[in-house]
């Protein structure tokens, strides 16, 4: 204990705040500083750069979408987002509310499925075929409505994604 009887004396050479220590060879021997940041694990292009990213979220990957079906599936995304953009604001949102809003969209019920998540959060998957949108709105969030388009996932599961895998 030191003289306050507060903290630990420590010997003076261990609260040093050189950079190099014993043993290291230095810049002219050949030694090159790791990059900061880097990690030894970085997958290129994997997400949040965890090893095996792309390996553990492979279950979760989609087809790929023609240059059209992109351009369709843009096109539907906006068409919903601003079709339920009214029925979202202020209000709590049934599912079946929110099936019978996307049925006086043009969509076919067998196409439509609708879920909640939390007791304000609605979602939805709307099958096309080759292009999935999916979203989901929040009467909470000032009628917040997202969605998104694309294409089947690889897992078999058509537009739902699959619960788990690898």
């Amino acid at each position: 204990m030191s003289s306050t009887g507060k903290f630990p004396a420590w010997p003076p050479a261990l609260a040093g705040c050189g950079t190099e220590r014993a043993g290291d060879a230095g810049p002219g021997a050949g030694y090159s500083p790791p990059a900061v940041g880097a990690s030894p694990y970085v997958e290129p292009g994997a997400g949040d750069g965890a090893p095996h990213y792309r390996e553990n979220h492979a279950f979760q990957s989609t087809a790929g979408l023609s240059p059209d079906d992109r351009a369709k599936g843009a096109a539907e995304v906006k068409k919903v987002e601003a079709g339920l953009a009214g029925i979202a604001e202020g209000r709590k949102t049934t599912e079946s509310q929110l099936h019978e809003a996307l049925a006086g969209l043009g969509y076919g019920p067998e196409t439509i499925s609708t879920g909640t998540f939390g007791p304000h959060r609605n979602t939805f998957i709307i099958d096309l075929g080759p292009i999935c949108v999916v979203g989901a709105l929040d009467g909470m969030v000032n009628g917040l409505v997202k969605a998104e388009a694309h294409g089947r996932y690889l897992e078999g599961t058509g537009c739902v994604k699959p619960a788990g895998g690898h």
